[in-house]
């Protein structure tokens, strides 16, 4: 079974939140029958939708990693 969450990250950090992630993520999906399956399981385990659970994932991250940079900031750590 593949890793789903691991395997988003690692696009995540290949691509950016850029239009080439989105790419990457959708050939995958369409060649690769196990992995679409195993995302499928995931989707259902994590209570996102099968359409638009990995944008919804990345977004979490994202906003997760924003978030951390408003609190460092916020503590009077500037970079």
């Amino acid at each position: 079974m593949n890793d789903i969450s691991d395997y988003l990250r690692e696009l995540l950090d290949r691509f950016s939140n850029t239009p080439e992630l989105d790419e990457e993520f959708d050939r995958v999906v369409r060649t690769d029958e196990e992995f679409s399956k195993d995302y499928a399981i995931w989707c259902e385990e994590n209570g996102y939708n099968v359409k638009d659970g990995y944008r919804d994932f990345i977004n979490e991250i994202i906003e997760s990693q924003d978030s951390y940079w408003d609190n460092y900031q916020e503590f009077g750590n500037n970079i």
